[in-house]
């Protein structure tokens, strides 16, 4: 919920700013949206991974299995996130340079 203010507060800057809030609309709805499926995608594996190895058996397994689903869905939402904002402003900034009509 954060990270979608925190986005949503982006957009409203720039657009009080009088710059191409649509624009970072698009960008940032894309980064949010590919970033939270690859964060979570990542996080379910580990823990899928972590059950067929059986590490749950004991506490210390259970806190490496959910710390390190939280360290690869962060890293892989950060991931997820770069990937989405580059490639939407690459076809934003493609698609505005065309002349459609």
């Amino acid at each position: 919920m954060l990270d979608a203010g925190i986005r949503a507060g982006n957009v409203h800057t720039d657009y009080l700013s009088g710059k191409d809030w649509q624009k970072r609309a698009v960008v940032e709805a894309t980064g949010f949206g590919l970033g939270t499926y690859a964060g979570l995608t990542t996080g379910a594996a580990v823990i899928e991974a972590g059950l067929g190895i059986a590490l749950l058996a004991t506490p210390a397994g259970w806190v490496f299995i959910i710390g390190s689903s939280i360290a690869f869905g962060i890293v892989a939402a950060k991931g997820g996130d770069w990937l989405g904002q580059g490639l939407s402003e690459l076809l934003y900034n493609t698609s505005s340079n065309i002349n459609w009509f």
